[in-house]
């Protein structure tokens, strides 16, 4: 049915919309996000105690790809972000953003994200959704992500290329287009 694949689709971008994919416009740091190691990243989602529609997924990164994505979450859409984030002596970080999209949306985030980020990292966040136009999204939800590395990417596999857990096959450099479609109701 088109609306249980819009409700798919829309899951799947506030997946990405929640735990990272491209970088926003007019984005600060107060920190430099860690660096994940070159290759195939496996992450498994869980939004509010549950499994996410996505369940796990895998993305390659290069350097140039992971200075696009961050470990700490970002918006697939354009729109102004302020971000703070610290890091402890012992390597956990701590983030905190307030992101207002283009379609009026504000997405309020703060968490942690620990690990070597060379083998493997966890994140936990909170994530206050409001004004978002698809009514599921907005609210609380608390996002966690555990992220191991697999090696090197696969042959044929390029960097930003996103394998969902249901097959899915998709390029972050396509995520703004896809967005456009859905909120215009081409899927």
């Amino acid at each position: 049915m088109r609306t249980g694949f819009a409700a798919r689709g829309m899951s799947a971008l506030l997946f990405f919309a929640l735990a990272g994919c491209v970088k926003p416009a007019g984005d600060t740091a107060s920190q430099a996000p860690p660096s994940r190691k070159t290759g195939l990243w496996e992450q498994t989602f869980n939004r509010d105690g549950k499994p996410g529609r996505v369940g796990r997924l895998k993305v390659c990164l290069d350097d140039a790809t992971d200075g696009k994505l961050s470990v700490f979450g970002r918006h697939f859409a354009t729109g102004a972000c302020q971000r703070q984030v610290t890091r402890e002596a012992g390597g956990v970080y701590h983030f905190n953003s307030v992101c207002t999209v283009d379609n009026g949306a504000v997405i309020k985030t703060m968490g942690v994200a620990a690990g070597d980020f060379a083998s493997g990292y966890k994140v936990h966040s909170e994530v206050n959704v409001t004004g978002a136009p698809f009514g599921p999204m907005n609210g609380i939800h608390v996002v966690d992500i555990t992220a191991r590395y697999d090696g090197p990417c696969p042959q044929g596999v390029k960097p930003g290329d996103v394998e969902l857990g249901s097959g899915m096959k998709i390029n972050i450099s396509r995520l703004p287009q896809i967005a456009e479609a859905l909120e215009n109701g081409k899927f």
